[in-house]
């Protein structure tokens, strides 16, 4: 799984300036699973935290410190990976920005590009109890916070389960584990370091062109769109997931050495539909078949994550998703050209 995609859980998981500040409310069932569903979700939108997530995947681990805030309806985002190449994002509501320093470049994309790999707890949705048994296992300690664990266990074979760790009091998505049926786990990503509601909380401003003269500005374009507009159908999706977005975007005159290293990041136009079951999401990836780039139709695996890379037609299809084999298989066969 590329960093960038890692760092969007991370991203997601925050807690709510004012759940920090006191207890849940009053009237709350918080021996309800869909009472923590919903703690959870808006703990990923209304927060001010910083601190260190970690990352574990495929026996490989990484790390990033990240920042976030929220001033009225603004949201902002800063993270820095603290491992390989130097790069920091930064984030204003929609808009985003990946700086590579060391080759002076700046990429400008928009939100709906993040989305898909791996979950964003921003998402949770409780509609998630129709495909998941939810159980709460009690309180643990994580990163010095109190939290409330749940175990979320699919109920089929198109889901992993999860085990999440919400903070007490905010809801906080401390630790989240991607577990195979065996009850293995494929990866986890957690905090080490956290501060929550950290004094004297602002944004910050974005890095602008004017004021980084020498560097070179690449922008994503993103556009909405649907299926249907494009020439396909769906059928017979994986029980529990629905359509969440469908955008049309490219990004032009990003260095292959980059663009690589970014699995949202093309040359030629991409469309990405983007589908969830409430907990985890699987994205794909449209765009016209090319041999020279598409040689090899293959499943790749990496710790949870699955890739599935198929030629259909003069199309070439790239399905994306912390989700099993068959599922991404599934998906594979759901889109056709009418």
């Amino acid at each position: 799984m590329g960093l960038l995609a890692c760092l969007s859980l991370g991203v997601a998981q925050a807690a709510p300036e004012a759940a920090s500040a006191g207890s849940p409310p009053a009237l709350a069932d918080v021996s309800a699973p869909a009472h923590w569903l919903r703690l959870m979700g808006q703990a990923a939108r209304q927060s001010n935290y910083e601190g260190t997530v970690m990352i574990s995947t495929a026996g490989r681990s990484s790390s990033v410190q990240v920042s976030h805030r929220v001033q009225g309806d603004a949201q902002f985002e800063r993270m820095e990976p603290l491992d390989g190449p130097v790069r920091q994002i930064y984030r204003h509501n929609e808009d985003i920005q990946i700086l590579w320093p060391q080759k002076k470049t700046a990429l400008l994309q928009q939100r709906g590009a993040l989305l898909g790999v791996p979950r964003q707890w921003a998402q949770v949705d409780e509609r998630a109890l129709d495909v998941y048994q939810i159980d709460l296992l009690g309180l643990q300690r994580w990163a010095g916070h109190q939290a409330m664990v749940l175990q979320l266990r699919p109920r089929d074979q198109f889901r992993y389960g999860q085990r999440v760790w919400a903070e007490q009091r905010s809801g906080l998505v401390l630790r989240a584990e991607t577990l195979a049926p065996s009850g293995q786990v494929l990866e986890w990503t957690a905090f080490t370091q956290l501060s929550l509601g950290p004094s004297a909380a602002r944004g910050w401003d974005m890095p602008d062109a004017k004021s980084m003269a020498q560097w070179r500005w690449v922008r994503s374009e993103l556009r909405k769109t649907s299926l249907d507009q494009e020439g396909w159908r769906v059928s017979d999706l994986p029980p529990g997931f629905r359509l969440l977005t469908c955008v049309r975007r490219s990004t032009a005159g990003l260095p292959p050495s980059l663009a690589a290293s970014e699995p949202a990041a093309h040359a030629s136009d991409v469309v990405q539909a983007i589908f969830g079951d409430g907990v985890t999401h699987v994205s794909v990836f449209i765009e016209p078949y090319d041999a020279r780039r598409h040689a090899q139709e293959m499943m790749l695996a990496q710790g949870a994550t699955q890739t599935l890379k198929r030629r259909v037609g003069d199309w070439w299809l790239t399905v994306v998703g912390d989700v099993p084999a068959a599922t991404v298989v599934r998906f594979a066969s759901a889109l056709q050209r009418p």
